[in-house]
């Protein structure tokens, strides 16, 4: 095998895990910091790219994005609509209103970039 690497550990094993446990903590906090950064870009680009005409603002200004730690290792990111009917601004009419996706697809490149940039 070419290019195979060989890691030695000359420490105690509890060393080993308090080190696995620091680094993992330092990954979560990275994802959260990430997370945190694109919450509020989603939201103000959801809002403002909205392609539907307001009648009441309502829809436009529920929109919103949070943040929910799901377990010790999972962080999700939620884009979501306020009103009742949003589902049908996102499923109706062909996807012609949606927003959701819309905003996701616009910024995963950037995302899995800032995410690559932190992890290599």
């Amino acid at each position: 095998m070419t290019g195979a690497a060989r890691i030695d550990w000359g420490g105690s094993d509890e060393a080993m895990l308090r080190a696995m446990g620091a680094y993992a903590r330092a990954v979560l906090k990275a994802v959260h910091q990430v997370a945190e950064y694109w919450q509020a870009v989603f939201e103000a680009y959801a809002k403002e790219h909205a392609p539907w005409t307001d009648r009441t603002s309502n829809a436009r200004q529920s929109l919103h994005a949070w943040i929910d730690d799901l377990s010790n290792d999972v962080v999700v990111l939620y884009l979501s609509h306020g009103m009742h009917y949003g589902i049908f601004l996102e499923r109706r009419w062909a996807g012609k209103y949606a927003i959701i996706w819309p905003t996701i697809e616009a910024h995963l490149a950037q995302i899995a970039a800032m995410l690559r940039g932190i992890f290599g």
